[in-house]
């Protein structure tokens, strides 16, 4: 009964703006049975759930107005491709991140992208910009691609043999990133690496954990600093995932969320803290003040947890660093655990009862 299938639900814009309020509406519900300290720290909560789902519109709303005002006949194939990779990376985000927070952050980088390749689009005139237009066509293709890939690989995130290897041979997410940059040749550090060789790196890492080679062979004069960044944090998220996928504290932290769903003032336990923090030292986070607990980074993005407010910025900063040592210092709240909504099940509800929007 529990393996249903994890086949993300391919959703129309329409569906995908109804699949946006409804998880938003249940992160809603979440945030007011949760204690907070204060009014103005549960404000801030529910401030970032709300930005993220009008991320969502802004993204569906101004790929919509650019099919409609390309007349242009030589620019239609690319406003399709741009608005199909749109599309595709929201109904990914909504369907497999189940962190409001982390989507936050994934969803801000697909929005300066999406608004630069509308922008882009919007000035260019295929008659005199001849080579341009070809470039043009070729990012908002590979974006595409690329885009439908990402969707195929988050389904199969289960943990498997790799995630057990790295947990018995205690590799921390340091070595692999140093590992997989070795085997390709890269010197000095991960952080000073460019995002196109960053974005190798990861993917050397998914096809290590057996999720396959990326299907889009990147030519990278044609990747726009914006999509790179998007490519960057999905590919990172990706091996985030198979990285704690068999992290033992997962459990703990697992069954205190279950524990304490069943009290409505859900503020963290002691056991939870003490858990999360145990995983940091596993994960090798240096945690700058006990208060300090993002259990997101611990538990993975399966679960779904309202995690500090910061815990999307953490994980940037994981993945552009490349190493999980870095200073966890002010600006995180302490940490409020609830278990988020499933996207994913909600995907399939909205196909089937609004098949017409």
């Amino acid at each position: 009964a529990y393996i249903m299938s994890r086949d993300p639900v391919d959703l129309s814009p329409g569906q995908l703006h109804k699949l946006a309020e409804l998880i938003h509406r249940q992160e809603v519900q979440k945030l007011q049975e949760l204690k907070f300290e204060s009014y103005a720290e549960q404000q801030k909560y529910l401030k970032d759930a709300k930005d993220a789902r009008d991320k969502v519109y802004h993204v569906l709303e101004s790929a919509q107005d650019m099919i409609a005002q390309t007349k242009d006949p030589a620019k239609q194939q690319i406003a399709k491709d741009v608005n199909d990779y749109c599309t595709k990376t929201i109904g990914t985000s909504l369907q497999f991140i189940r962190s409001y927070n982390t989507r936050l952050t994934y969803l801000d980088k697909l929005k300066t992208h999406s608004d630069d390749l509308i922008n882009q689009l919007k000035w260019l005139n295929p008659a005199t910009q001849q080579k341009e237009a070809q470039r043009l066509a070729l990012e908002a293709g590979m974006y595409k691609k690329a885009a439908l890939d990402n969707a195929k690989k988050f389904q199969h995130f289960v943990p498997n043999q790799f995630s057990k290897w790295l947990k018995e041979s205690k590799i921390l997410f340091e070595d692999l990133v140093q590992d997989n940059m070795a085997k390709l040749g890269f010197r000095g550090a991960f952080k000073n690496l460019g995002d196109i060789q960053k974005l190798q790196v990861y993917d050397n890492i998914i096809a290590q954990a057996g999720q396959g080679k990326p299907v889009v062979t990147y030519t990278f004069e044609a990747l726009g600093k914006f999509g790179v960044a998007v490519l960057v944090f999905t590919a990172g998220v990706m091996v985030w995932d198979i990285f704690t996928a068999e992290d033992k504290l997962e459990a703990v932290v697992r069954n205190s969320v279950t524990a304490l769903t069943a009290a409505v003032g859900l503020v963290v336990g002691d056991l939870a803290a003490a858990a999360v923090e145990a995983g940091f030292i596993a994960l090798n986070i240096q945690i700058a003040s006990a208060a300090v607990t993002v259990v997101g980074a611990v538990v993975g993005f399966g679960i779904g947890v309202v995690i500090g407010i910061a815990a999307g910025a953490l994980l940037d900063l994981i993945f552009s660093s490349g190493t999980s040592q870095v200073k966890i210092t002010d600006g995180l709240t302490v940490c409020r655990v609830a278990p988020m909504p499933d996207g994913l099940p909600l995907a399939r509800l909205v196909k089937h009862n609004y098949p017409e929007l």
